[in-house]
């Protein structure tokens, strides 16, 4: 595949009753597929195991380095059962909430008595505070708070419709206390941990204390060790996001209950913000939510989805996330297929449309200088690739910071950590037997680069790494290389 046609933004997708079989799973990869998404909002625990079986021997089959994100529940606000039919409301209404499986204590004369559920029926009633807005079901409902009894509550409608069992609960304006994780998270946690998931996504993320106590609670319990990206969707985090960003593996820009909190209108520009600063700081966005909705019923996606996919690409997000459309859709493999059109074609545009900063590197790093400057070396000679020889990968997600338009291929001896790769901005890798500081680094590098067509001979190729040590976080190193060898089996094929 020729440099210019290789995709930079990867594709995430959501893995669900559309895309559960292992010939799906081989489809979704071979169409796009970087990132496959376990969502624990829903299925079992043998589901998500038959599941991340199914990715790995597919990524195995295909030969192509793919992570596997689990994405944890965190503290649903939701409603309760409400029986078949649900329960008509209409502006004016006053609504008692209490916990589902009880019995109301509060007056219920005059009053539609509506079950949430249990486990957040005492903090929400702690919290709120007469006239704090409580919306349902993505906000199609609306109410105001009249009285509060923990742990139940009366509201006004405002906004009346139809409930059904379990919708949505947001409170937008309102600090909520409980914490970002429940006893059901743990416990889906430590499957994760055992299954040996690449990275852990955390909903309703509020403040670094959220990050650091699972980042401590993983360290205690497990050699496994995945990265943690932080879902944005909270009013906290999204006004406060530094201490995140500065704590945080990655994050994800959560739209659909962000929008329900903040207005919609006002998404578009936490979008941006939200990927510039994350940009500046080399930490890896995922964009999400009804990116190509339209495409979980039609094989066509609408004129404005096309356009959002594109935008979050000029933006400078790393990746872009499928949700229904690959989880429950009639169309996975074509909305993957589209996914990627879009994004090459906006790629194709980038000079032109991008609002990607400047960058310099950061004062007193030096495999931030190390990096930088490799990107402008590769540039200005003309180079096939810029190779980065990395332990951990933070040479080449350094390196994605700078955005070259050089093609980025990691090498590394390490699967695990490779895979990890699989949602930064363009990084390609290539897997190679363990380095050992005897190594021809240099020669090695130029080899696999030949085996796996990452350059071919008089290429020039730039190459960054910890020389001669070769250990964590060394890289000092640049090096241009014109392409002499021939090539010789010493790596394994990739993608």
């Amino acid at each position: 595949m020729h440099a210019s046609s290789r995709r930079k933004v990867k594709i995430v997708c959501t893995l669900g009753p559309s895309s559960n079989t292992q010939d799906k799973i081989e489809s979704l990869i071979r169409s796009g597929l970087d990132t496959a998404r376990l969502n624990f909002s829903h299925g079992t625990h043998e589901v998500h195991r038959n599941l991340f079986s199914s990715v790995r021997n597919a990524a195995q089959k295909i030969g192509k380095h793919v992570a596997i994100l689990q994405d944890l529940q965190g503290p649903k606000l939701r409603l309760g059962k409400l029986g078949p039919e649900g329960v008509r409301l209409k502006a004016g209404d006053e609504v008692l909430l209490y916990p589902e499986g009880s019995d109301p204590k509060m007056s219920t004369t005059g009053r539609i008595a509506i079950p949430i559920s249990a486990e957040i029926a005492e903090t929400l009633s702690k919290d709120v505070r007469k006239g704090s807005r409580i919306l349902f079901d993505d906000g199609k409902l609306s109410s105001e708070v009249k009285e509060a009894k923990p742990p139940e509550m009366v509201v006004t409608m405002t906004v009346g419709g139809k409930l059904t069992s379990n919708k949505g609960i947001n409170l937008p304006g309102t600090p909520l206390s409980m914490p970002a994780h429940t006893d059901k998270d743990l416990r889906d946690l430590k499957l994760g941990l055992e299954l040996g998931v690449d990275t852990v996504a955390l909903s309703f993320v509020r403040s670094p204390r959220d990050i650091l106590f699972i980042k401590e609670l993983i360290r205690k319990n497990s050699n496994h060790q995945p990265l943690i990206v932080s879902k944005i969707e909270r009013e906290e985090a999204v006004y406060a996001p530094e201490g995140i960003l500065e704590v945080t593996d990655g994050i994800m820009i959560a739209r659909g209950d962000m929008a329900v909190e903040l207005g919609a209108q006002k998404v578009p520009m936490i979008q941006k913000m939200l990927i510039r600063m994350s940009n500046e700081l080399g930490v890896p966005v995922i964009t999400a939510t009804q990116m190509l909705e339209s495409m979980i019923s039609s094989p066509t996606p609408t004129r404005a989805e096309a356009s959002d996919v594109a935008n979050a690409v000029f933006d400078g997000t790393d990746a872009v996330m499928l949700s229904a459309e690959s989880a429950s859709g009639e169309y996975p493999v074509e909305t993957v297929q589209t996914m990627a059109k879009i994004i090459l074609e906006a790629e194709g545009e980038l000079q032109q449309y991008s609002v990607h900063a400047n960058l310099t590197p950061i004062s007193g790093s030096i495999v931030d200088s190390i990096e930088y400057s490799a990107s402008k070396i590769a540039s200005h000679v003309g180079a096939t690739a810029i190779a980065c020889v990395t332990h951990s990968g933070t040479a080449a997600r350094t390196l994605a910071k700078y955005r070259p338009e050089i093609p980025i291929v990691a090498v590394m001896d390490n699967e695990a950590a490779l895979r990890k790769l699989a949602f930064v901005w363009g990084v390609e890798g290539v897997l190679i037997p363990e380095l050992v500081a005897t190594d021809d680094i240099f020669g090695m590098v130029e080899r696999v680069l030949l085996d796996n067509h990452r350059a071919a001979i008089d290429d020039f190729i730039v190459m960054t790494a910890g020389v001669p040590t070769l250990g964590r976080g060394t890289t000092n190193t640049i090096k241009v290389h014109q392409v002499k060898g021939r090539p010789a089996r010493t790596a394994k094929p990739t993608s």
